[in-house]
C-alpha cells in the first residue's frame, strides 16, 4: 500500500483517528547523484502561515528523507532515513527520533518523539521560516531553526538519531523533501480550522567533507498547476517515473492543494494543507 511504501511512513502518533496531509518532492539528478553515494549535510526549509482559527493540537512542519534504494545501498537495502520535525502554534517542537535499533537497520514500529519548545508562541497571519539540517553520513539531526517577526530560535538536535520508519523498495537512491500537517482526535479539544499554508520549499545539501550547501530542490508553487499522484509501480518502484522538483501527494488520504492567495509568501500561489478529521 502507498501508506506503507512511500513518504513519512505510518506515523503512529495517536491511539485513534488521525490525519497526515503532506506533499513530497524528489531530487535525484545533478549534485544529488553524488550526495547519495557520499552523504553529508542536507537542509530542508520552507515558509509557513496560519490563520486565527488554527488550534494548538495541529502539528505542522518539514521533513527530508534519504532513500537508499535496493540496487546499491550504503546502509540498508531499501533504507529510508527520515529527519522529520514539527511545530504547534504554542511553540511545542516534535522531533521524530531514531534509536540504536533503527540505526542498525530495524524499521521503527512506533514513532519515538522528542518534545522540545521554542520558548515562544507563533503568531497567526505571519510568515515564518522553518529550517532543519541533518547529517545523512552519521544519520543524526544537526539543528532546527524557526525565524519570523520577533523570533529567531535555533535548537541543537545533534544528539538525536534519524529514524528508519520503513522499507522503501525504490530501484535507486534519491533525496525527498516534504511539508506536512497532522492532527489526532485524542489531542483535540476544539474543532477549529486545521489549515496550514506553506510556500517556497527548498532542499540543499553538501556531500561528506564539503562545507558549502548546494540547492538541489526548489518549488515556489508558481509553475505547477496541481499536485500529482505518485506513479507507484513494482516493486521495485521505478524512480524514472518521477520528476524532480515537483509536488506529489505523500499519500492518497492527504488533503492538499496548490492555490492562488493574496497572502502568498512569493508570487501568487502557495500550498494549502488540511489536517481535518
Amino acid at each position: 500500500m502507498l501508506l506503507v511504501l512511500v513518504g513519512l511512513a505510518l506515523l503512529k502518533v495517536y491511539a485513534d483517528a488521525a490525519r497526515l496531509s503532506a506533499l513530497v518532492g524528489f531530487s535525484r539528478a545533478g549534485k544529488t547523484a553524488d550526495f547519495v553515494k557520499n552523504p553529508g549535510i542536507s537542509c530542508v526549509e520552507s515558509y509557513f502561515y496560519f490563520e486565527d482559527e488554527l488550534k494548538d493540537d495541529v502539528i505542522f512542519g518539514v521533513d527530508q528523507e534519504f532513500i537508499e534504494g535496493t540496487t546499491a545501498p550504503l546502509y540498508v537495502k531499501g533504507g529510508d532515513w527520515m529527519a522529520f520535525v514539527g511545530l504547534q502554534r504554542n511553540g511545542t517542537v516534535w522531533v521524530a527520533s531514531g534509536t540504536e535499533a533503527t540505526l542498525s537497520g530495524k524499521p521503527s514500529k512506533e514513532r519515538k518523539w522528542e518534545i522540545l519548545n521554542l520558548g515562544s508562541s507563533l503568531r497567526p497571519k505571519t510568515w515564518y521560516r522553518i529550517q532543519c539540517k541533518a547529517d545523512f553520513g552519521t544519520r543524526h539531526f544537526v539543528d532546527m531553526q524557526v525565524e519570523g517577526p520577533g523570533l529567531n530560535k535555533t535548537l541543537d538536535l545533534s544528539k538525536y538519531k534519524l529514524d528508519y520508519p520503513n522499507f522503501m523498495p525504490f530501484d535507486g537512491a534519491a533525496m525527498t523533501y516534504y511539508v506536512h500537517a497532522m492532527r489526532g482526535r485524542s489531542m483535540m479539544k476544539e474543532e477549529g480550522k486545521p489549515i496550514i499554508f506553506f510556500d517556497d520549499l527548498r532542499g540543499s545539501l553538501a556531500s561528506k567533507g564539503e562545507s558549502h550547501l548546494s540547492e538541489v530542490f526548489y518549488n515556489d508553487c508558481e509553475t505547477q498547476a496541481k499536485v500529482l499522484k505518485q506513479p507507484v509501480s513494482g516493486p521495485p518502484i521505478k524512480l524514472d517515473n518521477y520528476r524532480d522538483g515537483i509536488f506529489y501527494f505523500e499519500r492518497d488520504e492527504a488533503r492538499a492543494a496548490l492555490i492562488e492567495s493574496p497572502v502568498a509568501h512569493s508570487g501568487r500561489r502557495l500550498v494549502r494543507l488540511d489536517a481535518g478529521l
